[in-house]
């Protein structure tokens, strides 16, 4: 009788080991997720706070994808357009870009510090279920060793 509630706690554990695995992926997607925001908004305030000093007509290079450039010119860079989500950019002045979008990464820091965090509950509940699990594997079969 004792072995097999023994038999069921496993079964339970090893049930939410697997549904604990399944939210640790989905906590790792969603940090990459943001990892690769956080990069994405670094690069463009660099790259915002870089123009501030150009002028107009100043020569640049401009990534198109894959490694390839395209020469350009700047136009007035006191207004620039800024992606504020779901597919809408509005243009804003220079110095109100480069506040947005360090909002809107000190937000994504924010969130995926939080993230984190979830993440480490996560593995430290796993990694407590798969103690107890492997002592309660461990018990069961010394008792089934004993009965043979």
């Amino acid at each position: 009788m004792a072995s097999q509630s023994k038999e069921d706690v496993l079964r339970r554990i090893l049930y939410e080991l697997q549904m604990m695995e399944g939210t640790a992926q989905v906590l790792q997607q969603r940090l990459q997720v943001l990892t690769n925001a956080q990069a994405e908004l670094r690069m463009s305030q660099q790259s915002l706070d870089d123009m501030k000093g150009l002028k107009e007509d100043t020569p640049l290079l401009v990534p198109v994808g894959g490694g390839a450039f395209v020469h350009a010119k700047t136009a007035s860079l006191e207004k620039v357009i800024v992606g504020v989500g779901a597919d809408v950019s509005i243009e804003m002045e220079l110095p109100k870009a480069l506040e947005d979008v360090q909002k809107r990464l000190e937000e994504v820091e924010k969130t995926a510090t939080a993230v984190e965090e979830q993440l480490g509950q996560v593995l430290a509940q796993m990694q407590s279920h798969q103690e107890v699990g492997n002592r309660l594997s461990a018990e069961l079969q010394g008792g089934a060793a004993g009965v043979r």
